[in-house]
């Protein structure tokens, strides 16, 4: 079987994952440390440093990879962003590497229209510099392929083995592979023969070696729709079958794979119902406060603690896009208003 594991959520301390972790039953762990959406590297002092490894100890040092901010990108014309996505990249490096974390998981960026061929030096020249500051001793960079809208840029799997070449195949460089994304980018995996041909392509073109991470999601959107848009594994377009396929074959069982999904109402979803019978054990739920449909006039939702969410200075009031995250066995969850639910990650499958 491979080896399954979660997003899981690292607010109040990057050690705290690993608690989280072993609470859903998920054998791999990946992390935002910092928010996605905003810059800045881990900082790190001593005690944390003690404190996070004394945890990994504890728990039998599990797969643990960092997932960098979605601002990077490498491979535009502006080269104020650029340097200030190398110095964020070289300092997740360089934290991962001091704490004894696997890997930095990141997105190469979008040359915006330039083409791949002509950013490809600049990219390169930009990845070097992350690896001489960092000067990483065991962690590595795992560029992820792309869906490949607005130019970004390792949609194709030649793209990435022309970044690992340009690199002379440094082994601090190595790849996680995104199912959702490949499919968007035009890489078939909705039944055993497009699985089998689209590992096939990935072996010829990367190496099945350099994989080191697979993220599993599905997609809500077609084949080479360039979207990236991920759905509930099996609720999307490419489906159980495919899922199955990908996760019998021989190649996956000696990665990381972080399957994830999202979807809506789950409680009392078709989803939720196949994810009991079929998939899921324990699931990852992203949540937020929302009124259902038809609430009595004058009734506002309140959160778990039964003081309504209301905007403290300098704090606005919990916004649409902000979830709180919590691991729970879906027995407890299902008995939940559905209401509440807008997301769901599966961390870990049933293929028995």
């Amino acid at each position: 079987m491979p080896i399954l594991g979660a997003h899981v959520d690292s607010s109040g301390g990057l050690h705290l994952a690993y608690e989280r972790a072993k609470a859903m039953g998920a054998e791999a762990i990946q992390v935002h440390p910092t928010p996605p959406g905003f810059w800045g590297s881990p900082k790190l002092d001593e005690a944390r440093i003690a404190t996070f490894k004394e945890a990994a100890a504890r728990h039998g040092k599990p797969p643990f990879y960092f997932h960098a901010v979605y601002l990077i990108n490498l491979a535009g014309d502006d080269p104020t962003l650029r340097q200030r996505s190398e110095s964020t990249l070289a300092g997740y490096l360089k934290a991962a590497d001091e704490l004894g974390v696997d890997g930095v998981i990141f997105h190469t960026g979008s040359h915006k229209g330039g083409g791949f061929e002509a950013r490809l030096p600049q990219i390169t020249e930009h990845l070097r510099h992350v690896l001489e500051r960092a000067d990483p001793k065991k962690a590595k960079l795992l560029i992820e392929n792309n869906a490949g809208l607005g130019g970004c840029v390792g949609a194709k799997f030649e793209e990435i083995r022309q970044m690992l070449d340009a690199l002379d195949n440094d082994q601090r460089i190595s790849v996680c592979f995104d199912t959702c994304h490949a499919f968007a980018s035009g890489y078939d995996e909705r039944n055993r023969a497009e699985v089998k041909k689209t590992i096939d392509e990935l072996d010829r073109v990367i190496g099945l070696k350099r994989i080191d991470v697979i993220h599993c999601n599905d997609s809500v959107t077609g084949l080479a729709s360039n979207r990236d848009r991920h759905a509930n594994i099996g609720d999307g377009q490419i489906g159980e079958e495919g899922f199955r396929a990908l996760l019998h074959e021989r190649w996956a069982h000696q990665r990381g794979a972080t399957p994830r999904c999202s979807a809506q109402a789950m409680s009392r979803s078709r989803a939720a119902r196949r994810l009991r019978h079929a998939w899921s054990r324990v699931i990852l739920a992203r949540v937020r406060p929302r009124p259902p449909a038809h609430r009595p006039p004058g009734k506002q939702p309140r959160p778990r603690g039964g003081q309504p969410h209301q905007a403290t200075p300098g704090r606005p009031a919990l916004g649409p896009d902000q979830a709180a995250v919590l691991g729970l066995p879906l027995e407890v969850l299902e008995p939940l208003p559905h209401h509440v639910f807008v997301g769901v990650r599966v961390h870990r499958l049933d293929l028995q």
